[in-house]
């Protein structure tokens, strides 16, 4: 038995016949950057732009070209952190180097990778170098040499780090890494004081922007910052660090506060590519023209920031009347994006758990939030966008 209505059913076979009727999708390939159509060859990639092994580039070949494993995490090193027991021991081909040495290459590739991105402001490149390197265990140190090499700037550089944050994930940042490199930067703030005399401030904005930005969650202050000060060996600067956060999330338009903190949000590439993607959703419902939400969303590109084209039509299913055309015809348009690789599977999914977090918010507006969820997940099954 079909999840949608009779009604419901012709709308969203409505949709996917608007798509074959603008047309086929001469044109509409995906080409990876570089690669330029007619070439008789081409270079398959790793998900996520995972290079194959032997390919990265940004590590030199006498580090990796040995037979003899390096076992990266190693309890008997001095080194050793016991934070990183949850993770199982793994090892990866090269030199048996000490795992010290394994992560100063780590932060040396980092921090010349983040100088560049000032410069440049490729976020792509970024990316990519993140997932080349495949140290997804290491990656608290990039979260933390970021942030601490925009405090030493100027806000340009403050707004470009915390926009980097949210491209990154969670396609290539985790949030168990992310939190983790916030964690440190806690740690490490009397010391980092000592060069940068704001840094206390600057560490508080930081973390509050991660948490409007949804790459943080709002428990993370209360929960696991707070937990970290008693064990620290000083903590007057992580104090007034966490009050500080505290503080700029809860005034009065505190969100449009903390936008602005470093510059107009307007100027900001993720501010600027979330109010795209709301623009083309509302659009579509107004007009139902697929073909025109397609255009927008690869004049936007930003295809690793799907997941939140995804998040927000689930979130306007949610929000509309019941009854209404809204799901059938956004669930339409995702299925044809869906089909057409526009949207690939892993964005996809991103999108639809992203929405574990959000739904706890839109139930001060909507009591039955979490059941209309399921209602979209089971819909979403049955048309074969919804990611087993």
């Amino acid at each position: 038995m079909s999840l949608l209505t009779e009604e419901q059913r012709l709308i969203f076979d409505e949709t996917i016949r608007l798509r074959h009727l603008n047309g086929n999708d001469d044109g509409l390939v995906l080409l990876e950057p570089g690669h330029e159509p007619g070439h008789g060859k081409h270079h398959h990639k790793l998900p996520g732009n995972r290079v194959r092994k032997g390919e990265n580039r940004m590590l030199s070949s006498d580090l990796l070209g040995s037979e003899t494993p390096i076992f990266v995490l190693d309890a008997g090193d001095p080194n050793y952190d016991s934070g990183e027991e949850p993770y199982k021991l793994r090892t990866s081909r090269g030199t048996a180097l000490p795992r010290a040495d394994v992560i100063v290459a780590y932060k040396s590739l980092i921090t010349k990778m983040t100088e560049e991105f000032f410069e440049s402001s490729d976020v792509h490149e970024v990316g990519l170098i993140l997932d080349q390197t495949e140290q997804p265990l290491y990656q608290h140190y990039f979260v933390k040499r970021l942030v601490t090499l925009a405090m030493d700037r100027g806000n340009r550089e403050k707004e470009a780090a915390a926009c980097l944050l949210s491209t990154l994930y969670p396609y290539h940042l985790d949030q168990s890494q992310i939190q983790r490199g916030f964690e440190r930067l806690l740690e490490s703030v009397d010391d980092l004081a000592l060069d940068v005399p704001a840094a206390s401030a600057d560490l508080a904005m930081f973390i509050a922007r991660a948490v409007v930005d949804d790459i943080l969650p709002p428990k993370f202050i209360d929960v696991t910052l707070e937990g970290l000060l008693p064990g620290l060996r000083q903590s007057d600067k992580a104090a007034d660090c966490i009050d500080l956060a505290h503080g700029h999330l809860r005034d009065r338009h505190c969100t449009e506060r903390v936008l602005r903190a470093w510059g107009d949000p307007e100027k900001s590439p993720i501010d600027a590519a979330k109010a795209a993607i709301q623009d083309l959703l509302r659009e579509f419902l107004v007009n139902g023209s697929v073909e025109e939400a397609r255009s927008c969303l690869r004049t936007l590109n930003a295809r690793y920031f799907h997941h939140e084209l995804v998040k927000r039509a689930l979130v306007l299913c949610i929000e509309a009347a019941p009854g209404n055309s809204t799901a059938p015809r956004l669930l339409g348009l995702l299925k044809v994006l869906a089909n057409s690789g526009e949207v690939n599977e892993g964005q996809m999914r991103v999108g639809f758990e992203r929405m574990t977090d959000v739904v706890v918010d839109l139930k001060l507006d909507v009591p039955n939030a979490e059941h209309r969820l399921e209602g979209l997940k089971l819909m979403a099954k049955e048309v074969g966008i919804y990611p087993v």
